[in-house]
């Protein structure tokens, strides 16, 4: 079971983080909570509205079915055959809990809308979604079915695309360390992305309820933040572990600092995007909470390098640092002065110094 969902599953939404990243920036960045929620009642309670829903969900799972079928033809998926020995039940079960592998965007949303059923007394309007589930999984279940059944084992053959790039791939660390983040890590950074855009439209969605002043908005956009460690910690394994003439090279520290400040301005962008979205904060306030967040990753990272990329023995020094951080923020210490300090630390933490 674990060879299906990590060969197929995870290679599925691995490839394909890109493409989850831009649907992640529409909903999260341009479409508001109000609009969510119109959606949702216009699939509950539309005349088309189900019909609709169904040829999306359809629509995403013949992207799937075309994934399973293509990719297990390759002949590195020889392997997969194997599964032809189980029996029949057993096949069929497990082809099924790949199934809903595939359909967890699906699920989440068929969530959201039993919430918003819930919410707005519509739950007698959800029953087609039950239906939905059994006819999507059937699907991907016999199309699995049907490749193993069918093998067509071929080497394939690069042919000559009709549109090419103009230019040259840059030469560039920053250029290379986020490819490799986006073709290798895609699984961590879609997750990473997903889990910090959803704290911070939490953060502005309540930060709308009531009269709050910078403090409220900076300790939610800290937290949102902070849950891009995982993906600085994937930037340190990229520079320690895969390149590995990069601290060979006659480059200076803080050329290197600033690699590492300029890659982690790009990995916070998304969700400093839903803060403009939401158009409650100025854009000083927009500003002075993305360097934070910016200061913040700094300061986790200069540590990761000092404890020689140790996660298990971090994560201790880094919650208390946010608990620390949360008591500055609420005791009213200006934001910049909270900057200056950060990146001061980084600085001198990152100083060279003769050993010996």
């Amino acid at each position: 079971m674990k060879m299906l969902l990590v060969s197929t599953v995870s290679a599925f939404f691995r490839q394909r983080a890109g493409t989850f990243l831009v649907l992640l920036g529409v909903l999260f960045g341009f479409l508001s909570a109000n609009e969510h929620h119109a959606f949702a009642v216009f699939f509950l309670t539309g005349t088309y509205g189900m019909l609709a829903l169904f040829v999306i969900w359809l629509t995403y799972s013949l992207l799937c079915v075309q994934f399973v079928i293509n990719t297990w033809k390759l002949p590195e998926y020889t392997f997969i055959y194997h599964a032809r020995t189980w029996p029949a039940s057993v096949r069929m079960r497990r082809f099924a809990v790949q199934a809903l592998g595939f359909m967890q965007p699906i699920l989440g949303y068929g969530a959201y809308l039993f919430i918003i059923g819930i919410q707005d007394k519509l739950l007698s309007r959800l029953w087609p979604v039950l239906p939905f589930y059994m006819v999507l999984t059937l699907m991907l279940a016999a199309a699995a079915e049907w490749r193993i059944r069918k093998p067509v084992l071929y080497v394939a053959v690069k042919g000559r695309s009709i549109v090419k790039w103009p230019f040259p791939r840059p030469a560039s660390w920053l250029y290379w360390s986020m490819e490799w983040l986006v073709r290798e890590r895609g699984i961590t950074l879609l997750v990473g992305k997903m889990g910090a855009m959803l704290v911070a439209a939490g953060t502005m969605l309540y930060y709308s309820t009531g009269e709050y002043d910078i403090r409220m908005p900076a300790v939610g956009m800290s937290l949102a933040y902070l849950l891009n460690l995982g993906l600085s910690f994937e930037l340190y394994r990229w520079e320690g572990e895969i390149w590995l003439w990069g601290r060979s090279l006659p480059v200076s520290v803080w050329k290197r600092l600033a690699r590492i400040i300029a890659a982690h301005a790009i990995l916070i962008v998304p969700e400093t995007l839903v803060l403009f979205r939401s158009r409650a904060l100025a854009f000083a306030d927009v500003a002075q909470l993305y360097l934070l967040g910016l200061t913040i990753l700094i300061v986790c990272h200069t540590y990761l390098y000092k404890r020689a990329g140790m996660p298990e023995n971090a994560m201790q020094v880094f919650l208390f640092g946010f608990v620390g951080l949360t008591l500055l923020i609420l005791y009213k210490i200006p934001l910049l002065a909270l900057l200056v300090c950060g990146l001061l630390f980084s600085a001198y933490a990152s100083w060279p110094r003769a050993r010996g």
